[in-house]
């Protein structure tokens, strides 16, 4: 955790010494713009951990203001160098190519903040309208009929994410109206948040068939024992390295592996969450993140945790660490991989061509 922390800060100081610099080069140089330039990037470089100790004091009020100011901050910064990079790619393309670039330091960090900014809005607008996608998929294993299964992933609720996303949740599920509902982590981030209010409004939609969740690595952040009793009080089953039947299906469910950096690794294991599982049964994994074990007997894995990026071109990075995209995948041994954009936001508070989701997954019997 330590060396993660460390490669992080290391990361977004970067940026800031980057972004920061963009704009020395294009303002008149004075003693007290390089000094405020520098306490700016300073601070907020350190202002995740602020934040944490924020939270962790139960400053409730403050960290909630605290963290708008954080992760807009956040999402500007993203957004203002990758633009800034692509000009400096640009630049260097017409250097090569002898063309003039007609753009100098001034222009190039005016154009870049505006465009940032309203990227921001944009973003922000955009992850308050949740899709829901449909998929279907046709098996023998269920007898017959078909079973609906909404599946919901990285809320993330907490200090930004609260009542207003919870509320468009619930209300995209009642217009659904899934046989089963299942969350695939994620769904809490944050301490000193009012989840027992929350946990009531979850409960109100009960689908017929029932609701099941897992543990994502954000359940293990907020503290496990409170994400536990959130997603208990709000209907849910959690599967813990173990599975349940449903439907006429199976859903088996692992914990995040981010538990073995805690020294808790009891619910992470796929094979015992399979253990007692009729092979000859139509198989769900509910596992948050979307890496496929090749010898694990499953039909369909859903996944979330990697948000489709969140904000472009993040996806980009996502699709190199876990070699996977958003959406529907068939294995080369037939098995199904989903995974999830999910619905809220982590950090900042938008999204950049990565709209935020329910998926609806309608599972039909061939023999009907």
């Amino acid at each position: 955790m330590l060396t993660f922390i460390s490669v992080a800060l290391l990361i977004y100081g970067a940026m800031h010494f980057y972004a920061l610099g963009k704009v020395w080069l294009a303002l008149p140089h004075s003693l007290g713009l390089g000094l405020a330039l520098m306490f700016w990037g300073f601070v907020m470089t350190l202002s995740p951990l602020i934040l944490w100790q924020l939270t962790r004091q139960n400053l409730h009020g403050t960290a909630v203001i605290a963290s708008w100011v954080v992760y807009l901050w956040m999402g500007f910064l993203f957004l203002f160098c990758s633009i800034f990079m692509a000009f400096d790619i640009g630049h260097a393309l017409a250097t090569l190519f002898g063309f003039k670039w007609h753009l100098n330091e001034s222009m190039a960090s005016g154009s870049a903040g505006l465009l940032a900014v309203a990227l921001l809005g944009y973003g922000y607008v955009e992850a308050k309208q949740i899709n829901v996608e449909e998929i279907k998929i046709a098996t023998p294993k269920l007898a017959s009929g078909q079973l609906t299964i909404a599946q919901i992933s990285d809320l993330h609720l907490g200090m930004m994410q609260s009542d207003k996303l919870l509320e468009r949740v619930i209300a995209r599920l009642r217009e659904i109206r899934p046989d089963i509902v299942v969350a695939t982590g994620d769904i809490v981030d944050g301490q000193g948040d009012d989840l027992d209010e929350m946990a009531r409004r979850f409960l109100a939609f009960k689908p017929p068939k029932g609701a099941y969740a897992v543990i994502g690595n954000h359940e293990y952040y907020a503290g496990l024992e409170n994400s536990l009793r959130f997603l208990r009080s709000a209907g849910f089953t959690v599967l813990r390295g173990e599975s349940a039947a449903a439907g006429g299906i199976i859903l088996a469910g692992v914990d995040d592996p981010s538990a073995r950096a805690l020294g808790k690794e009891a619910g992470t294991d796929t094979r015992t969450a399979l253990a007692s599982t009729q092979r000859n049964a139509f198989i769900i994994l509910l596992k948050h993140q979307p890496v496929v074990d090749s010898d694990i007997p499953f039909d369909l894995q859903l996944s979330g945790h990697i948000h489709g990026g969140q904000i472009f071109p993040f996806g980009i990075f996502t699709r190199l660490v876990y070699g996977v995209h958003t959406g529907l995948t068939k294995l080369a041994d037939g098995r199904l991989l989903y995974v999830s954009r999910g619905a809220g936001t982590w950090g900042p508070p938008i999204r950049l061509f990565a709209a935020p989701q329910i998926t609806l997954i309608r599972i039909e019997s061939q023999n009907k």
